[in-house]
């Protein structure tokens, strides 16, 4: 049996350890030679396998020669380690620097996704990416940083060991972020990113009528060597589930989608008919690209 991870909370300290180790071009045996301690201590760390000291973090964080307010961040995170799941708020993301949906996205063997209003955020081109930030009314910061950001998160869509499965709503598909020809853009790059051999883009109709995916969009994530994770993105906060019972109530979801959703080849033929029939003048060289 292999060792796993503890929390979110303790993956997510495991993460801002590793980036300021590797700020001071520093490896874990590195590390474990200044500190005198077995190499195994910093890698269980790095992934918050068997627990995490608070002392060990200081002794990490104050070898590095962190202080002040960064220290301070570093050690927030320490607290409630072991308990389960996370609500991670705008501020927070802002104050510590946290990507725990980017690098647990990345660290994923397979990504089931079901969205109800949007494009999944790795799916999105960069036009239809800067419709949605443009159109919130609590977007605070630079906006081309946000897309930037969002735009380099496409990349793990290039990991072919991870597994996607993406369930649509109908209305996802006809929802207009600007215009016909971002639309049609938008729709043939899904098209595009169906044919790869790890992602599967399937839709549910709204001939379906009522769904067992109403209670909203949510991403789950499965590891190697670590327990799955269930992501909710709302308005205010990010939410992180972990609770063996809450992961089986959405596993439950994803049956129920894979089910009511239409397979795989007619959701293809699903899209490509709706481009034709809602954006008939889209730009050629789109549909040629296709």
């Amino acid at each position: 049996m292999h060792d796993r991870y503890s929390t979110v909370r303790g993956r997510q300290l495991g993460v801002r350890l590793r980036e300021l180790m590797a700020e001071h071009h520093w490896g874990v045996r590195e590390m474990a030679r200044r500190l005198d301690w077995p190499p195994t201590r910093i890698s269980n760390m790095f992934y918050a396998r068997r627990g995490t000291k608070y002392i060990d973090v200081v002794k990490m964080v104050t070898l590095m020669g962190v202080v002040g307010e960064e220290a301070d961040e570093i050690y927030a995170l320490c607290e409630d380690i072991d308990k389960l799941g996370l609500v991670e708020s705008p501020l927070d993301r802002r104050r510590r620097r946290l990507r725990t949906l980017e690098n647990f996205e990345a660290e994923a063997s397979s990504i089931f996704a079901f969205q109800m209003n949007l494009i999944p955020g790795f799916m999105q081109t960069e036009r239809y990416c800067r419709a949605q930030m443009e159109s919130s009314v609590n977007l605070q910061g630079d906006l081309e940083g946000y897309v930037n950001r969002r735009m380099k998160r496409r990349d793990v869509l290039d990991q072919s060991r991870i597994k996607f499965e993406i369930f649509l709503h109908e209305f996802v598909l006809r929802l207009d972020f600007g215009g016909p020809d971002l639309m049609a853009e938008q729709l043939y790059h899904l098209l595009r990113l169906a044919v790869r051999p790890n992602i599967t883009i399937r839709v549910v109709p709204t001939s379906v009528g009522c769904h067992v995916g109403v209670g909203g969009s949510f991403k789950l994530l499965d590891f190697e060597e670590a327990d799955p994770v269930v992501y909710i993105d709302t308005e205010a906060v990010n939410l992180f589930l972990e609770d063996p019972e809450e992961i089986s109530m959405y596993r439950n979801v994803c049956r129920g989608l894979t089910a009511q959703a239409l397979n795989e080849t007619d959701s293809k033929q699903f899209i490509t008919d709706l481009v034709a029939e809602l954006y008939p003048d889209s730009d050629e060289d789109l549909q040629l690209q296709f």
